[in-house]
């Protein structure tokens, strides 16, 4: 397990820089919407409802593809526990030059 993360992390961290300079798609608005996937897991919703939400009109106007994909993986990531909410920010804030987002 203790490898697992570390390659998890990486693949996240790789998938950010993907995104161009121009996306719409902050680290903050990552974060919230894991967030939001952690506390409709526990209020009981499976992976698979939560992973649904982000099939809806507004969400598919609203992002890009690629944007969504990368909060798919966002929310399937920390919905397991693989990674955390604080190393989801921290990866996000590095990805994007550093900076807090």
């Amino acid at each position: 397990m203790t490898l697992v993360l570390p390659r998890l992390l990486i693949v996240l961290l790789c998938l950010l820089p993907a995104l161009p300079a121009a996306a719409q798609l902050s680290c903050e608005q990552l974060v919230a919407t894991a967030q939001a996937g952690i506390k409709l897991r526990d209020q009981g919703a499976s992976l698979g409802q939560v992973l649904a939400e982000t099939e809806k009109s507004g969400l598919r106007e609203r992002f890009r593809p690629d944007e969504l994909a990368l909060i798919r993986r966002a929310l399937q990531l920390t919905f397991t526990g693989e990674v955390s909410l604080y190393e989801l920010a921290e990866t996000c804030a590095a990805g994007q030059g550093g900076a807090r987002r």
